[in-house]
Parts: C-alpha cells; structure tokens; sequence
C-alpha cells in the first residue's frame, strides 16, 4: 500500500496517542487532507542519525486542537500498527508531502498471562525506583509491551527492535529480560543516592558510652 509519511525523530508505538505540532507547509498540507478523508492515515517512521528508518507506524488523526493564524496547527493523533518501508516517495502522489510504499506488519497479539503478571510487577518495582512515576491508565494485556516501553529505560535502539517484533509474548520476553538486567544497577544507584542524602542531614546520635558497665 501507498501511505504518506511524515518523518520524524520520534518512534511511536501502536496504541500510543501523540501530540504533534505541525507548522512545515506540507505537512500542514498533510493534515488537511487527513481532516478531509477519514479513510486517510500516515506514517511515521523515525529518522535516526539523520536516516530514514524502514520500520514505522501508522497512525490516524483524532482531532485537530488548535489552528493558528500562520496555518500551524495542534493535533493529537494515535499509532495502529507497524509498517516496513519498501519505496520511498518523494512526492505522495501528486501533494508536497512524502510518501512510501509499506507493507503492514501482521502482529500476533496473543500473550502470556503468567508474563504479563511479571512484566506487571518489574514494571511496578522499576517505577518505584524512580522521583516521577509514570502509571500506565487503560492497561491493554495485548500491548501491555508497548504500553510501557518508553517509560521503562529502553535505548533508541531497543525501542525500534521492539517496535519490530510482531509478537506481544515475544515482546514480553524482550522486557522482562530487560527489567532484569538494569534493575540491580537501578537499586544500587537508589540505595547510593539513599546513602549520600543521609550524609547530609543533621544527625542525632549517641556517642560511645565509655562508663558502660563491662
């Protein structure tokens, strides 16, 4: 299929809303034809070291918030699923913005409840570790993966590797073994920052008796 596509440095999972301002005229171009045509979704795959990536989402366009004098424009639009880039265009037909020919990923969105419980509980303690939590509203046991990873200390990398995966059990096992590999570094650097804060308070301490009877 052909989709037009706007690219950005920003990976976007399915499920995830995003707010996006638009003020590049052909984009803004863009979501005037998306408002026009509700069968009419996009594309965004991330630009990464100033390339191009060949994994991306689709994504539709909720609403348009806000319109400005100058033609930029506030939208809030939300990822469905995952594209490969085969061709890219300059031209999206025959409008100002880009577009690709993209195959759509099939996902398999079955899971694994026993993992979905442990995801459930690292994803609890990690976030425990943290000065700003991030709860998850709406948990989705199918995306549950998605739902968590950009709050869950993932690379660039591991974020698109993710994205990439076609299967939410396979997901699972991606963060899962994630979660286990940084949190003993993640309770250290707490349990040091625990150490250095108590450093600095006014202690009340009592001191060595020395007249304690032996």
């Amino acid at each position: 299929m052909n989709l037009p596509i706007f690219p950005l440095k920003l990976i976007v999972f399915p499920g995830e809303q995003v707010n996006l301002h638009v003020f590049e005229e052909r984009y803004r171009e863009l979501f005037n034809d998306l408002r026009s045509d509700e069968n009419l979704f996009f594309g965004i795959p991330p630009v990464i070291n100033n390339e191009i990536h060949p994994v991306g989402t689709r994504l539709k366009l909720l609403q348009i918030v806000k319109e400005y004098e100058s033609g930029e424009m506030d939208v809030i639009t939300e990822g469905m699923d995952v594209f490969t880039i085969e061709d890219l265009q300059t031209n999206f037909v025959n409008k100002t913005y880009a577009g690709a020919k993209v195959e759509l990923m099939e996902d398999d969105p079955a899971y694994d409840i026993i993992k979905f419980e442990q995801l459930q509980d690292h994803y609890e303690e990690f976030q425990s570790l943290l000065t700003q939590r991030k709860e998850i509203k709406n948990v989705n046991p199918n995306k549950y993966s998605f739902q968590i990873a950009h709050y869950s200390g993932l690379s660039e990398e591991q974020k698109i590797a993710l994205l990439a995966t076609p299967s939410e059990n396979e997901r699972q096992e991606i963060m899962i073994a994630h979660f286990k590999k940084i949190m003993p570094s993640m309770q250290h650097i707490q349990e040091t920052q625990r150490r250095i804060v108590a450093n600095g308070h006014f202690k009340n301490l009592h001191s060595f008796n020395f007249n304690k009877p032996g």
